[in-house]
């Protein structure tokens, strides 16, 4: 298959993995019930959206993956170091993020549903693991590192508009904090995100 032809397929990947995400994080904002919640996580895993939903993530990030691969095939000769650690820490990110989306999956309802380890979630003694918490908190350095180095390369290229790449760092950070604010700033930051990702894919489409 053509370079010309992935980078295409890539584009739709981006934009359809971006729509995705942000679909998955729409409804688990309006539709779980966010405050019981955190005070019993099985009342997420227990919901009837919780294992679709999760799976939705899944593809969605699987899709980014290729996706921001493609967009590297078109950076990678202009780049330099900076777009090279951008692409290596969203990869490594996105893997990490996936790998814990499939226990979300597969994991979680296991947990939720057998009486002799409920008490694993509703506790949360699996979240406050050391391991899963240093799991997750280099996740999230992979991702800020990735984003912020890949988007620079993306602002700085001529390959493609320099607003969708400051769109996706913006929505990007706006979406990492926005929990800790409110439910609508973290779906405003998913949602300007996905918009910076629908102009880079577009560009990959009509290149």
């Amino acid at each position: 298959m053509k370079q010309e032809t992935l980078q295409k397929l890539g584009g739709i990947s981006i934009i359809g993995g971006s729509i995705l995400l942000a679909v998955y994080s729409i409804l688990f904002s309006t539709l779980m019930p966010l405050d019981q919640i955190r005070q019993d996580y099985t009342l997420a895993v227990l919901n009837p959206i919780y294992v679709w939903n999760a799976s939705v993530a899944f593809f969605g990030l699987l899709f980014m993956l290729f996706g921001f691969t493609a967009v590297y095939s078109k950076l990678y000769k202009d780049s330099g170091i900076v777009g090279f650690l951008g692409y290596i820490f969203i990869s490594i990110a996105y893997i990490i993020q996936m790998s814990k989306v499939t226990w979300e999956i597969f994991v979680y309802p296991v947990l939720a549903t057998n009486e002799g380890s409920i008490f694993l979630l509703k506790n949360f003694v699996f979240h406050s693991d050391p391991g899963i918490v240093l799991f997750r908190i280099l996740s999230s350095i992979a991702i800020l590192i990735g984003i912020i180095l890949f988007c620079i390369a993306l602002i700085r290229s001529k390959e493609f508009p320099r607003i969708g790449g400051i769109l996706i760092l913006v929505g990007a950070i706006i979406y990492g904090i926005g929990p800790m604010l409110t439910v609508l700033i973290a779906i405003s930051g998913i949602i300007i995100f996905s918009i910076g990702c629908l102009m880079i894919g577009l560009r990959l489409i009509h290149n």
